[in-house]
């Protein structure tokens, strides 16, 4: 009976081993899962001052592998205001390799900016005259402001305008001539000194006469009557302009060069890391055994709990090692938040096999997705599926040494790493 007394222990050892297992893995299992209790509203966390935010983010990260080197390439968009002085900069281990910053490149994003202008020029001429006026302007203009827009401005010929410059007093002579027939001498008493034309009245200042009939004397051609052609002036004034001036209109497109965005691009070369070679232990001389000699059956007294220690040691801790691996495989390895990473709304569970994450059951369209680093780590260079109803977004992972997260846009359709 003694005999097999130490078999009951370790039968009663494996069978509370086995009753305690699957509520340790309950137990685990039902940490995982949501909790479903009421609990109080979260406060919406106040948003980060950008002016507080030193350290820049990369808009893309791309990892090399060529010809056994490593070079990992990432790319900063920098607006007006940033610092490239806050680009990460220090070296850094990743999956076995160190990488070290070699260059950094810059590349200025430039634009332009049009707009409609229209320019007015001036000119004096000697005359009103239309078509001598358009002769002496430009069909085109080449424009240059003083806060640097250009551009090649067209004449508009309805905007083309002519006015008086000034207006001065001028003195004339006005002329009138009149007739005066059969008149029978060329005396100048028989012709009016003034007379009055359009109110104006002028004075006699030549005549010229013409025999109007003739009469034959003593065989001589006598005029027997005369025509008096009397010519009258007089002095006259009016108002007449001193010049012209003419403005016309030149309208077009001119435009301006912007500064936009600065790209920096910041390439990290890998050297891989070579573990420090183990010492290589000296061998021990092996002892001769004695001679065998028969050895007694011992016999295990009533009281002799001590060798079942080590037993039950062992026991629990194949127990704690089956719940923590059980744990491991079952855990939630994905958080899901609403509103940026603010409010955890449900968790998940991926991995090489399923790399699927189903956001159906959730409200919203917009949500911030962290996988924690041992997962993102496993999964570095892989690519993970976000589902929304119908709707299929895909992410290629860049593992950095930390939790990785995600941000999911079904509205705008997009998602990227936020680092």
């Amino acid at each position: 009976m003694n005999r097999h007394r130490p078999m009951r222990i370790a039968c009663a050892a494996l069978l509370a081993v086995a009753l305690l297992l699957p509520c340790g893995l309950t137990t685990f299992a039902l940490e995982a899962e949501p909790q479903q209790t009421e609990q109080p509203a979260a406060v919406p966390l106040p948003p980060y001052p950008e002016d507080m935010r030193d350290e820049l983010y990369p808009a893309d990260v791309q990892t090399l592998a060529v010809d056994g080197a490593r070079q990992i390439i990432k790319t900063y968009i920098l607006s007006v205001g940033q610092s490239p002085a806050d680009i990460f900069r220090d070296t850094f281990e990743r999956d076995g390799w160190r990488y070290t910053l070699t260059d950094i490149t810059e590349k200025r994003v430039s634009g332009t900016d049009a707009r409609s202008h229209t320019e007015t020029v001036e000119i004096n001429t000697d005359s009103n005259d239309m078509n001598k006026i358009i002769s002496l302007l430009s069909p085109s203009l080449e424009y240059q402001s003083q806060d640097g827009y250009a551009g090649i401005l067209t004449l508009d010929l309805s905007s083309v305008k002519c006015e008086a410059a000034g207006y001065k007093n001028s003195s004339y002579t006005v002329t009138a001539t009149r007739e005066y027939p059969h008149l029978s001498t060329n005396d100048l008493s028989l012709i009016p000194k003034t007379i009055t034309d359009n109110g104006r009245t002028l004075t006699l200042d030549d005549v010229t006469w013409e025999a109007q009939q003739t009469a034959n004397v003593d065989y001589y051609d006598i005029p027997s009557s005369y025509r008096a052609v009397a010519k009258y002036t007089a002095k006259a004034s009016r108002s007449v302009a001193t010049g012209y001036i003419t403005t016309a209109d030149y309208t077009g497109e001119i435009v301006k060069p912007v500064t936009g965005d600065t790209v920096y691009t910041a390439f990290f070369e890998g050297k891989e890391i070579n573990p420090a070679p183990k010492p290589t232990p000296m061998p021990e001389p092996t002892p001769t055994p004695p001679p065998a000699t028969p050895t007694p059956e011992p016999i295990v007294p009533d009281s002799g709990d001590t060798p079942f220690i080590p037993i039950l040691i062992g026991l629990v801790a194949l127990a704690a090692l089956t719940g923590a691996g059980a744990y491991f495989f079952m855990r939630r390895n994905v958080k899901i938040y609403r509103d940026g990473f603010r409010v955890l709304a449900a968790k998940d569970k991926i991995s090489a096999k399923n790399k699927l994450i189903d956001l159906s059951p959730l409200d919203g369209d917009c949500f911030g997705i962290e996988i924690d680093a041992l997962t993102a780590k496993a999964l570095n260079g892989q690519t993970v599926e976000v589902r929304y109803g119908q709707n299929r977004l895909k992410h290629r992972i860049a593992y950095e040494g930390n939790a990785y997260r995600i941000e999911a846009d079904f509205a705008a359709n997009t998602i990227q790493a936020v680092y």
